[in-house]
């Protein structure tokens, strides 16, 4: 058996040194790729809820900036924004005209409802818009005044009823009604001396341009005299009811003239969303 010199000795210890240190730089590559891993995932977890926060923030802004618009709560130091103790205390009922000046409940019950221009084509007034004497009842006042819940809602209904925005629910109403648009212009014809000859709805229906609002399509004919027929067409054009005629033939007959139209109305779509469900993804995977 041979003898083992020092340079048999020298090169295990340095196999051994080998040894180490391929398991120093194994455990220092491992340690090294699983923070450069968990390091990735820190940063996409932190960028993804940063999303979210913005996001949250946005909507937040959002949904405050349009309480404010429409006069729901007051924002009573004036710092263009609602706080907790605003928000708590929020009662669109208990809210005074006064205090939301400018918003959007302020311009309907107020400006729109005294306008003048909406009041020259609106139709009478009802007679539970008087008091005994035969005086317009202030139900704006009443509103104001009132501290019961019930009455509150009661009088603003009868101020929308007996003020100029009785005028909106007859030019755009809130649900499809073609039988009321039927007896609309047979009002209007009525009015011009003619009876319509033909008055039908139609089947085939254009969608409107403008979101949230649909159409009642409709077709009629009207014969008669120049004059009557001129006349008709000024009617329908003076209607607070709103007609878009999509196309009309015009031919000259023996007894004047002869028009012959399709045209649209409108109504307000029912069950529109108003507030909108969005979901975020980490990426677009």
């Amino acid at each position: 058996m041979a003898k083992e010199g020092p340079a048999t000795g020298k090169r295990e210890r340095i196999s051994k040194a080998q040894q180490y240190t391929i398991l120093e730089v194994l455990g220092a590559s491992l340690v090294l790729g699983a923070c450069v891993v968990l390091s990735i995932f820190l940063i996409k977890y932190i960028d993804f809820n940063t999303l979210i926060i913005t996001e949250k923030n946005e909507a937040i802004s959002e949904y405050d900036q349009t309480l404010r618009n429409v006069g729901i709560c007051v924002d009573s130091d004036n710092n263009g924004r609602l706080n907790d103790t605003e928000l708590e205390s929020c009662d669109p009922n208990a809210t005074s005209l006064a205090d939301v000046e400018g918003s959007l409940r302020y311009n309907v019950l107020v400006s729109m409802a005294e306008n003048d221009y909406l009041e020259s084509v609106a139709r009478q007034r009802t007679e539970n818009c008087y008091d005994d004497l035969g005086n317009r009842i202030d139900f704006d006042e009443l509103y104001e005044e009132s501290t019961n819940e019930l009455d509150k809602q009661r009088y603003l209904q009868s101020a929308k009823i007996c003020s100029a925005l009785r005028v909106v629910p007859d030019a755009l109403p809130a649900q499809k009604n073609t039988e009321a648009l039927m007896a609309s212009l047979n009002q209007i014809f009525i009015l011009t001396g003619w009876d319509p000859d033909r008055l039908a709805p139609l089947e085939d229906v254009i969608d409107s341009e403008i979101e949230g609002v649909e159409t009642i399509p409709v077709q009629l004919r009207v014969e008669g005299p120049s004059e009557t027929v001129l006349t008709a067409l000024n009617n329908v054009e003076r209607s607070i009811r709103e007609f878009d005629i999509l196309t009309a033939t015009v031919e000259w007959t023996s007894q004047g003239l002869s028009l012959q139209g399709d045209a649209n109305a409108f109504y307000l779509e029912t069950g529109m969303e108003l507030e909108e469900t969005e979901t975020l993804y980490a990426t677009d995977k």
